[in-house]
């Protein structure tokens, strides 16, 4: 096997070291590690076919790796076999400033294309302050929410090139015309690309992606608004949302602000803790390429007037905090250097439930949180909370983060236990997990028997040999 895979690769992107192989074992999740045999670095989509084909002949599984760390288990190996790292794939193909798109390999880290956007006006349509070794690519499709909570940007996945599970190439949208590289995902015919799509590379392992992008904003005023509850919040977002005003819009609790600016830790953490208000919503107003300031007038007035009516209080800075809105733009427009990601800096390590529900339920899967930390004994103060608006308001994306202690035994399981006994709690209370990760996809595929063998047999015609990352949702 090892000789067959050097064929492909070369000898030194071929390997099985035991200290490297543990790498890829386990992640930041508290899942449990499963070892790889190999571990692969092809450089081309051409390398990765004949992997996959290799793989079809002997059948032994495939686990397609694409960032530099992972956090909710899905690169896992469950039954063992092969870890295919697409690392080495880091090129960015095209940067299309005119219709606002790039296409880029698997490699290419959220960092990278940041720097790489702004030399054409451009950024990229970041998640939540993303680890700097994290596969822009892997966490479009896996539809990590957008900061930036517009319409069309709810999905920012455009035309893809996958590896088929027996080999072939096949593209999506108009990219499938014959040398053609365009933008359109729909058609011809099916949407296929909706198919890879939170699949966590159990149906084809996609080698080069178009994505949207934004124009870097010429001007720019980020304004802070305290809160004591998150219910507090709901409708000033609503509002804000519906009358279209901002780009980046976020709530983060104390605790999640808090670790996202503390420099000097543990000091300054707990400083900054105490001094925050329970939550803070930020909202970036950005003016682009054209008639930026008056952009900026406008939405700042409408911004005002919804403040007036509904009685809260934009501001330069919460807390005391001197130079926040400087502070707050250079971490959502310059990539993160440190390799510590920021929601591991309390405890070593975190755990995280997300989910997608309305605004409205948000203060109900609040106060079942609470509840299940008092039963667990897990201390609220320590609990992180992040709400994402999607589509304008249409709905959000929630996310209760629970840091733990990685050295720590005791700490793990107890943090372990409250996260299977609270993703339990919060799916009966109806909250849509769309990334079913590890536990949650017995959980979520449960319940719903006619999706979940649709699904059976959609993996059936595209992997029949089940070589793709098998083990992971419902199959």
């Amino acid at each position: 096997m090892r000789k067959e895979l050097e064929a492909i690769v070369g000898k030194k992107n071929v390997l099985d070291d035991e200290a490297i192989l543990g790498m890829y074992s386990r992640d930041m999740s508290l899942h449990q590690p499963r070892m790889p045999s190999f571990v692969v670095k092809p450089g081309s989509a051409g390398e990765v076919q004949k992997l996959v084909k290799l793989a079809n002949k002997h059948l032994v599984p495939l686990i397609p790796v694409s960032s530099g760390v992972h956090f909710h288990g899905e690169t896992i190996p469950e039954q063992g076999g092969i870890a295919v790292d697409l690392g080495r794939m880091d090129r960015i193909l095209e940067i299309d400033s005119r219709n606002r798109k790039v296409k880029i390999e698997p490699g290419v880290t959220w960092g990278a294309l940041q720097e790489a956007l702004k030399e054409h006006d451009q950024m990229a349509l970041r998640p939540l302050f993303p680890h700097p070794r994290v596969s822009a690519l892997s966490s479009s499709l896996e539809r990590y929410p957008m900061l930036i909570p517009k319409y069309e940007y709810a999905d920012p996945v455009l035309t893809m090139e996958v590896v088929l599970p027996h080999g072939d190439i096949f593209k999506t949208g108009t990219a499938a015309a014959e040398n053609a590289q365009g933008a359109y995902p729909e058609g011809p015919g099916l949407d296929f690309y909706r198919f890879f799509q939170g699949a966590q590379g159990t149906l084809g392992i996609v080698t080069w992606l178009n994505i949207k992008t934004e124009y870097l904003p010429r001007h720019q005023k980020v304004f802070f608004i305290p809160f004591k509850k998150i219910e507090d919040a709901v409708e000033p977002i609503y509002q804000l949302q519906r009358r279209h005003i901002g780009n980046e819009c976020f709530l983060l609790n104390s605790l999640d602000l808090a670790m996202l600016l503390a420099d000097d830790r543990p000091k300054d953490f707990e400083e900054l803790r105490d001094a925050l208000p329970p939550y803070v919503l930020t909202v970036v107003i950005a003016g682009g390429k054209r008639r930026p300031m008056e952009r900026i007038a406008y939405e700042e007035e409408a911004l005002q007037e919804i403040a007036s009516q509904l009685l809260f209080q934009p501001a330069a800075t919460v807390g005391g905090i001197a130079g926040l809105q400087d502070t707050m733009l250079e971490k959502l427009r310059t990539p993160q250097q440190e390799d510590t990601y920021w929601k591991s800096r309390y405890k070593g390590s975190t755990q995280d439930i997300f989910f997608i529900a309305g605004m409205s339920q948000a203060k109900d899967f609040y106060r079942k949180a609470l509840e299940v930390c008092a039963e667990f004994s897990y201390p609220t103060a320590d609990m992180g909370v992040y709400l994402q608006p999607l589509e304008r308001g249409r709905g959000c994306h929630l996310c209760f983060s629970f840091p733990c202690d990685p050295a720590s035994d005791t700490d793990r399981r107890k943090t372990g236990d409250l996260y299977k006994r609270l993703s339990k709690e919060l799916f009966s209370m109806g909250a849509f997990f769309s990334r079913p990760y590890g536990p949650w996809a017995d959980m979520v595929y449960t319940g719903a028997t006619q999706y979940t063998n649709t699904l059976k047999e959609i993996k059936n015609i595209f992997d029949p040999n089940n070589i793709l990352n098998p083990g992971k949702l419902c199959y």
